[in-house]
């Protein structure tokens, strides 16, 4: 009994020890003190639209925030992720989806979040959910969460969903929203990465299905899915046949938004890699892509939004 007790005490010690660890690490790697906002950046958002319709109960946002690899084209995350949390801050987002959620990025976010919670942040050790789920605590509660990897795909950091069934605090409207990162067509792998990609838009669609059956509510299906809208630029490397196949049975709430806003570098109606898809019944009040120019310097993604509405009858 004593021998248990001690290594039951022992346990707890390194438990303790390891938390307290893990906080400092984040709380080292995630200052941003140091950094500042690109020049003309604070200028660009003084002048941007973030008015929303008193009728919307949600904005979901999307943001592929390229982890700080050099051999994805990423540079360190700390000053992208300032800008990251200057634009949380002025469109003040209720869910965002995230993806490329390195260490370094997660570190960034985890410190300097806010009243922004992370749902499945990560798994064990080093080894990050690079797809991500954040929500606004001060305006949404989470009723439930879940995630899956996808049966198929090069890396199930990546290639996986998270989602949550959230609660507007004002309106009492419920919804569930899932955040996603599909494979990409690479050269020499067309017909492989292809087959597989249409493997994660049937698992996609069908946890739509799901949980717009369980929770009988709108469910908004967002994130990088390395698929184009209007056919893309290029048949085969921008695979128009996956975000056609997701089309068929969800909405693209870019296609019905009631008013769409853009920045001055890429025009709204332009193919994307990003999208917010619909399963169900809503009313897309506005859908934007934050595309001035100057928003490059976080990523090699626009971020998007869509703010939502009930349905009208």
């Amino acid at each position: 009994m004593k021998k248990s007790v001690k290594f039951l005490v022992i346990g707890l010690c390194l438990v303790s020890f390891s938390a307290a660890a893990f906080i400092v690490t984040v709380n080292v790697r995630g200052n941003c003190d140091g950094y500042s906002l690109p020049q003309g950046f604070e200028e660009s958002l003084q002048n941007a639209d973030t008015t929303r319709n008193p009728s919307a109960y949600s904005r979901i946002m999307s943001a592929n925030l390229l982890a700080n690899y050099e051999s994805w084209g990423g540079t360190d995350a700390h000053k992208r992720a300032k800008i990251f949390f200057k634009i949380l801050d002025t469109y003040r987002p209720d869910v965002v989806a995230i993806q490329e959620m390195s260490n370094q990025w997660y570190c960034c976010i985890t410190k300097n979040k806010g009243s922004y919670q992370l749902i499945y942040p990560i798994s064990s050790g080093i080894l990050y959910h690079m797809t991500g789920l954040m929500y606004n605590s001060q305006t949404v509660t989470l009723l439930d969460y879940g995630r899956m990897e996808y049966t198929q795909g090069d890396d199930p950091r990546l290639r996986r969903i998270v989602w949550g069934y959230f609660e507007d605090k004002a309106t009492k409207t419920r919804y569930a929203v899932t955040s996603t990162h599909f494979d990409l067509i690479r050269s020499g792998k067309e017909k492989e990465e292809l087959r597989i990609m249409n493997t994660q838009a049937n698992e996609q669609i069908e946890l739509a299905a799901e949980l717009g059956k369980r929770f009988g509510c709108a469910v908004y299906c967002a994130g990088d899915f390395n698929s184009m809208d209007n056919g893309g630029y290029e048949n085969e490397y921008f695979a128009p046949s996956i975000y056609n196949k997701i089309t068929d049975t969800l909405t693209d709430t870019k296609y019905i938004a009631e008013c769409k806003t853009q920045g001055n570098s890429r025009k709204v109606d332009k193919p994307t890699f990003d999208h917010i898809f619909l399963k169900g019944e809503a009313t897309v009040c506005r859908y934007s892509i934050l595309s001035d120019e100057i928003m490059s310097q976080m990523s090699d993604h626009f971020i998007i939004f869509a703010d939502v509405a009930k349905a009208e009858q």
